[in-house]
């Protein structure tokens, strides 16, 4: 480059040496040098022109080969005509990320009122097998009784539990953040077509609104409960946690919540939630949820939460525990009123590779919650797991759930469920894991022997 800048000031200099006369016989010679000066200033300023272009694409100086010449320069004629030196070039990854922003801004998403608006979800993909006869195929947490003509077990597969949703960042004002959040899976059922297992209905999950401040919150819309809000680990159970129905209390449900951070590491919430019953009749679709037990009571139901967790800045480091209630009351007649109450404690514990988390409850009336076996009846159970992380990408998990009834003097469909489940994860990358579970589930019914199942599953996860 140098060489190029030394060539081009020597041509320069041997041009105004040879500059002509005036061509027009009594043209001023003043005038005419002035007016070449103009030119070759011109011609100088393109030169730099060049030069910057040269110094912006970061390209070394290259000097030309022993013995060899540099390519000629070549330098117009004084008095010919030349173009007006351009703008400097920008270098070609400028370019590059010129087009790039410009094909984002095509594809970009946009609320009507202009607030930020985040797409998210899940691809869930899994193929699963059952040894007998599972209430739910993908995801057994009853066994029923074998049937009476025709094989039992099962496989298949399916994507139902694939999960899209939005977030959306609200303004700030004095301090406080406003959000919002919807979630959808595919786990509503299916048609009643001759191949509806392939076509797997709209369930809403969340959606709520949130206003956060520095130490309150507060939240309206559907959400998970505050009564026992701790799940097993599992790739597999991704519509509904693991052990539900065996140890796991479990419902997302529409409430109105406040929490508080009492200290850094202490925060107690506490709110109304519908009172549901669990007690809508087995049918295919109704378009109007019906008037039952819970709605009948003309009074929502109550829950809180009071958890501590350390405020330790290493993930992999973690001391959490937590102790929760519901009270609610249900009218399944004109005459008769029943209570539900539930009291549960959460704990979980994590140092480096190794885990352990579980939950435990008592209740009365819990079938919405998944307790006591999903019968209107007084119940006690819980779930444990053992958690360990031997690499940064493969994840252990091994647990057992129990759910019994108590005080039970007549004879009833079910009276115990018990759940084991291991896991092994792999995350092939931040967005991509794949799993490996099994899970031996067994249920004994009022009267009668224990009924087992051995459910295996494979996973493979895809979030974006």
């Amino acid at each position: 480059m140098t060489s190029r800048v030394l060539l081009s000031s020597a041509a320069l200099f041997l041009s105004i040496l040879s500059l002509p006369g005036p061509a027009i016989a009594g043209q001023d010679p003043l005038a005419a040098i002035r007016a070449e000066i103009a030119e070759l200033r011109a011609e100088v300023a393109r030169l730099r022109a060049e030069l910057e272009a040269v110094r912006g694409t970061g390209l070394p100086d290259q000097a030309p080969a022993p013995g060899t010449l540099p390519p000629p320069i070549s330098v117009p004629p004084i008095g010919a005509p030349r173009a007006a030196p351009g703008p400097a070039q920008p270098p070609p990854d400028l370019d590059l990320l010129r087009a790039q922003v410009s094909e984002l801004a095509q594809v970009k998403v946009a609320s009507e009122s202009r607030l930020p608006v985040r797409i998210f979800g899940t691809v869930h993909a899994h193929a699963f097998a059952n040894s007998a006869e599972a209430n739910w195929l993908d995801l057994p947490n009853l066994v029923a009784p074998d049937p009476a003509a025709g094989p039992s077990g099962t496989f298949n597969a399916g994507l139902r539990q694939t999960r899209l949703g939005i977030a959306i960042d609200g303004p700030t004002l004095g301090g406080v953040r406003a959000s919002g959040n919807i979630a959808m899976d595919f786990f509503g059922g299916i048609p009643g077509f001759q191949t509806g297992q392939v076509m797997g209905l709209p369930r809403l999950l969340v959606a709520y609104a949130r206003l956060e401040g520095e130490r309150t919150a507060f939240e309206a819309g559907q959400d998970q409960m505050m009564l026992a809000p701790r799940d097993p680990t599992s790739l597999a159970a991704f519509s509904f946690p693991s052990f539900f129905r065996s140890g796991n209390l479990y419902l997302r449900v529409p409430q109105l919540r406040v929490e508080r951070s009492i200290t850094p590491t202490v925060r107690v919430m506490g709110g109304i939630v519908s009172p549901i019953a669990g007690d809508v009749p087995d049918e295919t679709f109704r378009f109007v949820p019906p008037a039952l037990g819970g709605e009948r009571s003309s009074q929502p139901a109550y829950q809180a939460h009071v958890g501590y967790a350390s405020d330790e800045p290493d993930a992999r480091r973690l001391l959490a525990a937590g102790v929760s209630g519901h009270y609610g009351r249900e009218r399944p007649t004109a005459t008769r009123e029943n209570e539900s109450w539930a009291g549960a404690l959460d704990f979980a514990w994590r140092f480096e590779r190794i885990g352990i988390a579980g939950e435990a409850f008592a209740g009365e009336n819990l079938d919405a919650f998944g307790g006591g076996l999903g019968l209107n009846a007084r119940a006690a159970g819980g779930w444990a797991e053992l958690q360990l992380f031997p690499t940064d990408r493969v994840s252990l998990f091994a647990g057992f759930g129990l759910d019994e009834l108590r005080d039970v003097r007549t004879v009833v469909p079910r009276r115990r469920n018990r759940t084991a489940s291991g896991t092994v994860i792999f995350a092939l990358s931040p967005e991509i894991d794949a799993a490996f579970e099994y899970r031996w589930l067994e249920t004994t019914p009022g009267r009668g022997e224990a009924r087992r199942n051995h459910h295996v599953d494979w996973v493979f996860v895809h979030r974006f």
